[in-house]
């Protein structure tokens, strides 16, 4: 009996600890629409209609962000692992997390899956321009504690890479947006220190700028 309670406790205590983590779908293989269309439909756009974006829809967009590629190539058979956008070095020193109205969350390609940071609607510490109906928005940051060797002491290098890489990223997932008919605008109107306290960002991790995505009118 005892066993039984506290095996039952250990079950509940797991739950509270990991309960609010989002374990994300396999994205999208194929979203209907090539790389020209979804150009041409991706809008920059402030003016959103309210709604709840489905997990599959999110996790194509995050894997697009930042994810991880599978498989092979078909003609050279060489492997497609890596990540979505290139990393020089192959050290993963870009991040993103997804703020919404129901909390904050770091954004684990490994894993696939959205680890929650704080509950709650913490959107108006990112920026003073939140869009109330977007859908989420996506924080991209940049870890210097993560970068390749030989970028030590190249500050020019470092900065060039740091925002080309997160540039990447972002127009992975405009575009991935758009496929799914949504529209997004990037944002550098940010608030870095309340950022850093509510993400709960490492001492050499860089905010660097926003991309807020929500359903067309």
């Amino acid at each position: 009996m005892r066993k039984a309670i506290f095996a039952t406790m250990l079950v509940l205590g797991a739950t509270v600890l990991f309960g609010q983590d989002i374990a994300l779908p396999e994205p999208k293989a194929k979203l209907g629409i090539d790389l020209l269309e979804a150009i041409q439909a991706r809008t920059a756009a402030r003016n959103f209609v309210k709604h709840e974006i489905p997990l599959a829809d999110l996790s194509t967009i995050l894997w697009a962000a930042n994810g991880l590629k599978k498989g092979t190539d078909a003609v050279t058979s060489a492997s497609k692992a890596g990540r979505t956008i290139p990393v020089s070095g192959g050290t993963a020193y870009i991040n993103v997390y997804l703020f919404n109205d129901k909390g904050a969350y770091a954004f684990d390609p490994d894993k696939n899956r959205l680890r929650q940071i704080v509950a709650g609607d913490v959107r108006d510490s990112v920026t003073p321009g939140t869009i109330k109906t977007a859908a989420f928005i996506l924080l991209f940051t940049f870890d210097g504690a993560k970068i390749p060797p030989f970028f030590k002491g190249n500050t020019a290098m470092v900065w060039q890479t740091m925002n080309g890489n997160a540039g990447f990223a972002a127009q992975n997932a405009a575009l991935a947006a758009a496929g799914l008919k949504m529209d997004s605008i990037v944002m550098y109107n940010i608030k870095p220190k309340d950022i850093a306290s509510t993400a709960k960002l490492g001492k050499e991790e860089q905010p660097l700028f926003i991309l807020q995505v929500g359903y067309r009118q």
